[in-house]
Protein backbone atom coordinates (compact mmCIF):
# COMPACT_ATOMS: atom_id res chain seq x y z
CA UNK A 1 0.00 0.00 0.00
CA UNK A 2 1.36 3.37 -0.82
CA UNK A 3 -0.32 5.06 2.34
CA UNK A 4 1.99 3.22 4.32
CA UNK A 5 5.94 3.63 5.44
CA UNK A 6 7.58 0.68 7.16
CA UNK A 7 10.41 2.59 9.44
CA UNK A 8 12.36 0.19 11.63
CA UNK A 9 9.53 -2.25 13.65
CA UNK A 10 6.73 0.54 13.14
CA UNK A 11 4.32 0.72 10.11
CA UNK A 12 2.90 4.07 9.34
CA UNK A 13 -0.06 5.70 8.18
CA UNK A 14 1.01 8.47 5.59
CA UNK A 15 -2.81 9.81 5.41
CA UNK A 16 -3.25 9.91 9.11
CA UNK A 17 -0.14 11.79 9.97
CA UNK A 18 -1.51 13.86 6.68
CA UNK A 19 -4.70 14.10 8.41
CA UNK A 20 -3.30 15.11 12.04
CA UNK A 21 -1.36 18.09 10.63
CA UNK A 22 -4.05 19.59 8.74
CA UNK A 23 -6.11 19.42 11.83
CA UNK A 24 -3.74 21.06 13.90
CA UNK A 25 -2.66 23.98 11.99
CA UNK A 26 -6.76 24.20 11.25
CA UNK A 27 -6.77 24.75 14.98
CA UNK A 28 -4.09 27.47 15.48
CA UNK A 29 -5.82 29.02 12.22
CA UNK A 30 -8.55 29.02 14.46
CA UNK A 31 -6.99 31.17 16.86
CA UNK A 32 -6.05 28.03 19.47
CA UNK A 33 -2.17 28.74 20.74
CA UNK A 34 0.48 26.78 19.94
CA UNK A 35 0.42 24.80 23.55
CA UNK A 36 -3.48 23.96 23.31
CA UNK A 37 -2.96 22.51 19.81
CA UNK A 38 0.02 20.45 21.01
CA UNK A 39 -2.11 19.17 24.01
CA UNK A 40 -5.24 18.61 21.74
CA UNK A 41 -2.59 15.80 20.25
CA UNK A 42 -0.59 14.93 23.02
CA UNK A 43 2.55 16.49 21.19
CA UNK A 44 5.47 19.03 22.58
CA UNK A 45 4.82 22.93 21.52
CA UNK A 46 7.62 23.32 19.95
CA UNK A 47 6.44 20.61 17.11
CA UNK A 48 3.66 22.67 16.45
CA UNK A 49 6.06 26.08 16.01
CA UNK A 50 8.40 23.35 13.60
CA UNK A 51 5.09 22.75 11.79
CA UNK A 52 4.46 26.21 11.16
CA UNK A 53 7.76 26.96 10.00
CA UNK A 54 8.37 24.38 7.58
CA UNK A 55 4.88 25.11 5.87
CA UNK A 56 5.82 29.22 6.63
CA UNK A 57 5.80 30.99 3.18
CA UNK A 58 6.09 34.69 4.97
CA UNK A 59 5.88 36.40 7.63
CA UNK A 60 4.41 40.21 7.89
CA UNK A 61 1.56 41.36 6.42
CA UNK A 62 -0.78 40.23 3.34
CA UNK A 63 0.83 41.49 0.15
CA UNK A 64 -0.97 42.10 -3.58
CA UNK A 65 0.63 42.86 -6.59
CA UNK A 66 -0.86 44.65 -9.59
CA UNK A 67 0.88 45.58 -12.63
CA UNK A 68 0.43 46.65 -16.40
CA UNK A 69 1.49 46.18 -18.80
CA UNK A 70 3.59 43.52 -18.10
CA UNK A 71 5.67 41.75 -20.73
CA UNK A 72 7.09 38.74 -18.45
CA UNK A 73 4.31 38.35 -16.62
CA UNK A 74 4.78 34.47 -15.71
CA UNK A 75 8.03 35.52 -14.37
CA UNK A 76 6.53 38.02 -12.39
CA UNK A 77 3.65 35.64 -11.13
CA UNK A 78 6.24 32.38 -10.17
CA UNK A 79 7.99 35.27 -8.39
CA UNK A 80 4.57 36.44 -6.50
CA UNK A 81 3.84 32.67 -5.38
CA UNK A 82 7.27 32.18 -4.29
CA UNK A 83 7.23 34.63 -1.75
CA UNK A 84 3.36 34.61 -0.76
CA UNK A 85 1.90 37.33 -2.18
CA UNK A 86 -2.24 36.79 -1.53
CA UNK A 87 -3.51 38.98 -4.33
CA UNK A 88 -2.10 39.19 -8.29
CA UNK A 89 -3.24 41.02 -11.19
CA UNK A 90 -1.25 41.40 -14.35
CA UNK A 91 -2.31 42.35 -17.70
CA UNK A 92 -0.13 42.81 -20.88
CA UNK A 93 -0.88 46.10 -22.47
CA UNK A 94 -3.52 43.99 -25.21
CA UNK A 95 -5.11 42.49 -22.09
CA UNK A 96 -5.78 45.70 -20.65
CA UNK A 97 -7.70 47.53 -23.60
CA UNK A 98 -9.47 44.01 -23.87
CA UNK A 99 -10.57 44.51 -20.27
CA UNK A 100 -11.10 48.06 -20.71
CA UNK A 101 -13.35 47.91 -24.06
CA UNK A 102 -15.07 44.98 -23.32
CA UNK A 103 -17.21 46.34 -20.15
CA UNK A 104 -19.38 48.63 -19.92
CA UNK A 105 -18.84 52.13 -17.67
CA UNK A 106 -21.08 50.72 -14.34
CA UNK A 107 -19.06 46.89 -15.17
CA UNK A 108 -16.00 48.76 -15.14
CA UNK A 109 -16.77 50.66 -12.27
CA UNK A 110 -18.19 47.67 -10.02
CA UNK A 111 -14.76 46.15 -10.92
CA UNK A 112 -12.78 48.36 -10.47
CA UNK A 113 -14.38 49.38 -7.11
CA UNK A 114 -14.01 45.47 -5.95
CA UNK A 115 -10.43 45.34 -6.57
CA UNK A 116 -9.80 48.79 -4.52
CA UNK A 117 -11.43 47.18 -1.65
CA UNK A 118 -9.43 44.05 -2.08
CA UNK A 119 -6.19 45.78 -1.85
CA UNK A 120 -7.38 47.92 1.36
CA UNK A 121 -8.02 44.61 2.90
CA UNK A 122 -3.73 44.14 2.20
CA UNK A 123 -0.75 45.14 4.55
CA UNK A 124 1.11 45.75 1.65
CA UNK A 125 0.50 46.52 -2.13
CA UNK A 126 3.13 46.53 -4.87
CA UNK A 127 2.48 48.18 -7.98
CA UNK A 128 4.24 47.49 -11.26
CA UNK A 129 3.38 50.24 -13.63
CA UNK A 130 4.23 53.75 -15.26
CA UNK A 131 5.13 56.72 -12.54
CA UNK A 132 1.59 58.40 -12.63
CA UNK A 133 -0.04 55.23 -11.12
CA UNK A 134 1.45 55.67 -8.20
CA UNK A 135 -0.37 59.09 -7.30
CA UNK A 136 -3.44 57.73 -8.26
CA UNK A 137 -3.01 53.92 -6.39
CA UNK A 138 -1.28 56.09 -2.94
CA UNK A 139 -5.15 58.02 -3.27
CA UNK A 140 -6.95 55.22 -3.59
CA UNK A 141 -5.68 53.36 -1.19
CA UNK A 142 -5.33 55.72 1.34
CA UNK A 143 -1.62 54.94 1.83
CA UNK A 144 2.05 54.94 0.29
CA UNK A 145 1.90 52.04 -2.50
CA UNK A 146 5.56 50.23 -2.96
CA UNK A 147 6.52 49.40 -6.08
CA UNK A 148 8.59 49.75 -9.38
CA UNK A 149 8.19 51.95 -11.80
CA UNK A 150 8.24 50.90 -15.33
CA UNK A 151 8.33 53.72 -17.43
CA UNK A 152 6.76 57.15 -18.30
CA UNK A 153 2.96 57.71 -18.42
CA UNK A 154 1.35 56.47 -20.89
CA UNK A 155 3.15 53.24 -21.20
CA UNK A 156 1.63 51.48 -24.73
CA UNK A 157 3.68 48.16 -24.72
CA UNK A 158 4.41 45.67 -22.58
CA UNK A 159 7.61 45.83 -19.96
CA UNK A 160 9.78 43.51 -18.42
CA UNK A 161 9.96 43.82 -14.65
CA UNK A 162 13.27 43.45 -13.07
CA UNK A 163 12.78 40.29 -11.08
CA UNK A 164 15.86 40.41 -8.64
CA UNK A 165 14.30 44.41 -7.91
CA UNK A 166 10.56 42.52 -7.39
CA UNK A 167 12.52 39.85 -4.90
CA UNK A 168 14.47 42.67 -3.46
CA UNK A 169 10.96 44.68 -2.56
CA UNK A 170 9.06 41.72 -1.64
CA UNK A 171 11.53 40.47 0.53
CA UNK A 172 11.92 43.67 2.21
CA UNK A 173 8.25 43.68 3.01
CA UNK A 174 8.13 40.22 5.42
CA UNK A 175 7.63 38.23 2.34
CA UNK A 176 10.08 34.57 2.60
CA UNK A 177 10.76 32.58 -0.65
CA UNK A 178 10.06 29.03 0.80
CA UNK A 179 9.01 27.57 -2.47
CA UNK A 180 5.46 27.47 -2.13
CA UNK A 181 4.00 25.69 -4.69
CA UNK A 182 0.86 26.19 -6.73
CA UNK A 183 -0.22 29.82 -6.71
CA UNK A 184 -3.25 31.95 -7.72
CA UNK A 185 -4.59 31.30 -11.27
CA UNK A 186 -3.38 34.39 -13.99
CA UNK A 187 -5.79 36.84 -12.97
CA UNK A 188 -6.33 38.47 -16.61
CA UNK A 189 -8.81 40.88 -15.07
CA UNK A 190 -9.94 41.84 -11.13
CA UNK A 191 -12.57 39.61 -9.60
Amino acid sequence: MDDLWHVGDKVLSRERLLRTIDEILGLRQAGFSQQAAADRFSVDRSFVSRLEAIAEVHKGGRIGLVGFPIANKDAVRRTADAFGVEFVLLLSEAERQTYLTARSGMELLHDVLGTVARLRSLDHVVLLASDRWFSIANGLLGREVSGIRIGTSPIAEDRDVPITALSDLLRSLGGGAKGRTGGPEDDAAPR
